[in-house]
């Protein structure tokens, strides 16, 4: 594993079918803004087995994760495809309705030794919300505020293999070809 040094490229689409077992099938992707940073933190098992007093075998498999996202800010339309709000005659109605199943991803830049890489990632399945926003006047020294999307994530069975899946990520050595890679993934021609 190699230092990250940056983010860029947050993008995201649209979950418009998933049957376990398959492979899901995303909509039209879009780039989210540009990127801050993100907080991913994975929920794991904590399942130990013991016998004669000493611990016989464990399982710290993958249970969920959560991200915390932070974009330069959200236009109308993406934070609406993100978090389901309604749009009628040009108004963005924030409503009861659950948030919308979406991929996610982004690059991390990496370096190792002055050599830099880039790893695509792209997480399969999660639902955004934003918990709070803070609005205030503007003082003599600026504070920039951008909101933060909580994101909830979900594995999916993607094969007949029984293992559910999280997230993919590949490690790239140019940004184009990374770009490339999470926009099929994204579904962004």
């Amino acid at each position: 594993m190699n230092a990250n040094v940056g983010m860029q490229y947050p993008v995201y689409s649209p979950v418009t079918a998933y049957v376990p077992g398959t492979s899901i099938t995303y909509g039209t992707g879009a780039v989210v803004a540009e990127a801050v940073s993100a907080s991913v933190s994975w929920e794991r098992a904590d399942g130990r087995f013991y016998g004669d007093d000493v611990q016989l075998d464990s399982d710290n498999g993958v249970l969920g994760y959560t991200i915390d996202f932070e974009p330069t800010g959200l236009s109308d339309t993406v934070r609406a495809g993100l978090l389901g709000e309604t749009v009628a005659s040009s108004e963005y109605t924030i409503n009861s309705g659950s948030a919308p199943d979406v991929g996610f991803g982004y690059i991390r830049v990496m370096r190792n030794k002055g050599t830099t890489s880039y790893e695509g990632w792209w997480y399969h399945k999660l639902k955004f919300a934003v918990s709070s926003e803070e609005t205030r006047t503007k003082e003599r020294n600026i504070e920039w505020r951008v909101p933060t999307l909580n994101g909830v994530g979900d594995g999916v069975s993607l094969d007949s293999s029984g293992k559910l899946a999280f997230a993919v990520h590949k490690t790239f050595s140019d940004f184009s070809t990374a770009k490339t890679w999470l926009n099929g993934k994204a579904g962004i021609s």
